[in-house]
């Protein structure tokens, strides 16, 4: 049996220990993340539609969370939940709702399509620009009012957490304006709101999995991290980037039997340790960006802006959109809480770019080779999820203008950004990958691996440094 394939980023990353599978809640005892000795812990299951990487910012509630209740509580992720399908956050509240795990995860956006509008304000397109004027909103409790209307979906709404910042992605072109959206089938998630905006904007959402080949569409509209970890970079070459669409709000709910069997002291622990997580929740999605926008643009994208002529269209061809949602009392003083913040904050939307571009070539730049054989890979550091050993033959990395392609004996490519400081090197994706190197005149070795929280990135170990054999310099840099 070989080794399970990674097809993404995402796929290959696993952001908080050995995720365990278990069905309802229980007592365990395990590793945590607060690092707590072992002891009896009762283990909530939550449901991560968002495929096999937790948004970070779950990922601190979930610390939090053991902290607070000192190991007696614990959050396992379920992830890759409904992974694959064009609507997974309304099949996965129902799923919640009849007991198929104890919690979820599920996006703001997707609530309208279950008759639930209460997050339509927080939504609104081009409203929520910034990561500053977000943090006003959760600040000022809005989002926490918003949350009661998720009963009528059969569960119990726990809180909702600020997530990161959704852009327009262009496969062809640049998506500057109206006129360039005109027409064009952009991928969306599932949203009627969402859905309303785009074709407010000329364009023709399409509702399809978050993985989807974009070749034949127009573009999609997504957060940067998911742009990147499912290799949009592959289809798509333009985000604009000073169009802020609508921010990406976490809800995280409960199962009604889930939470019967709680006692009110540890449905306590749940709710404080998310309000206690919002402000790490934005630095987590405002970092997201930060550090995704250089990534994509070593990948080939670039950050073209709309724009004040364009933006004005964008907006005026939203207006119709507005004036559906403040038919709503209820929505309507949300969104002029809203705006009141915005015009007070004083903050523009934010927009991502990319660097300029280094001109010097760094140590490990050109193309590098070794032959393995089945003795090599007695030499490698451990991953027991190996139970045989990689393809024999030869294998290339490949490093140019800071991306290293590692390509296998059977052809099979992976792209990272990476970068060196000295004698390491990190590899820029949704795991950690940090190393160092030695570089004797062509021949280069590795060592010393961390991969961070990801339990099973072993086997890159193997890869890069589990033989004897350097790799040797075979091209130099173009």
């Amino acid at each position: 049996m070989k080794r399970r394939k990674r097809g993404t980023w995402a796929a290959a990353a696993a952001v908080v220990g050995a995720l365990l599978v278990s069905a309802g809640c229980s007592a365990a005892s395990a590793d945590r993340a607060g690092g707590h000795a072992d002891a009896e812990a009762t283990v909530l299951t939550l449901a991560n539609p968002g495929g096999s990487v937790e948004p970070p910012q779950l990922v601190a509630w979930a610390k939090r969370v053991d902290q607070l209740s000192k190991g007696t509580i614990r959050i396992k992720f379920r992830d890759e939940w409904r992974e694959g399908e064009a609507r997974p956050e309304v099949g996965t509240l129902d799923d919640i709702r009849k007991g198929k795990a104890d919690m979820a995860w599920v996006g703001a956006r997707s609530f309208d399509r279950v008759g639930i509008t209460d997050f339509q304000a927080l939504l609104a397109p081009m409203l929520v620009d910034s990561y500053e004027l977000e943090t006003k909103v959760f600040e000022a409790g809005i989002p926490a009012k918003m949350l009661g209307g998720v009963r009528k979906a059969g569960v119990v709404g726990i809180g909702v957490l600020p997530g990161p910042l959704t852009r327009l992605v262009g496969t062809r072109e640049p998506l500057v304006n109206p006129d360039a959206l005109k027409g064009k089938k952009i991928v969306s998630q599932d949203s009627a709101l969402m859905d309303e905006s785009l074709r407010a904007l000329g364009a023709t959402p399409v509702t399809a999995a978050a993985s989807t080949d974009l070749s034949s569409y127009g573009g999609v509209q997504m957060q940067l991290g998911a742009v990147l970890g499912r290799h949009h970079d592959q289809d798509a070459k333009y985000v604009t980037g000073n169009v802020d669409l609508w921010p990406r709000p976490l809800v995280v709910v409960m199962g009604k039997a889930a939470h019967s069997r709680l006692s009110p002291q540890q449905r306590t622990v749940l709710t404080k340790a998310l309000q206690q997580t919002v402000t790490q929740a934005v630095d987590l999605s405002r970092a997201e960006d930060r550090e995704t926008a250089p990534t994509l643009c070593r990948l080939g994208m670039t950050f073209p802006s709309a724009s004040s002529a364009g933006l004005k269209a964008m907006e005026s061809a939203l207006k119709p959109v507005y004036a559906r949602l403040r038919k709503d009392t209820r929505t309507n003083d949300w969104l002029e809480q809203i705006q009141y913040l915005k015009e007070t904050t004083g903050v523009g939307p934010d927009t991502a770019s990319c660097p300029a571009k280094s001109t010097t070539a760094g140590p490990l730049e050109g193309t590098w080779t070794r032959t393995m054989a089945d003795g090599d890979w007695r030499h490698w550091p451990g991953d027991e999820t190996w139970t045989e050993g990689p393809p024999n033959g030869t294998w290339t990395l490949a490093f140019e203008n800071g991306i290293l392609t590692k390509t296998d004996p059977n052809g099979e490519t992976e792209r990272w950004p990476y970068q060196t400081f000295r004698d390491r090197i990190h590899l820029a994706g949704l795991f950690t990958f940090n190393a160092t190197f030695r570089l004797d005149g062509d021949q280069l070795t590795f060592g010393t691996f961390d991969f961070g929280d990801c339990t099973d990135c072993g086997g890159y170990a193997v890869t890069f440094g589990g033989s004897k054999q350097p790799w040797v310099k075979t091209a130099a840099a173009r």
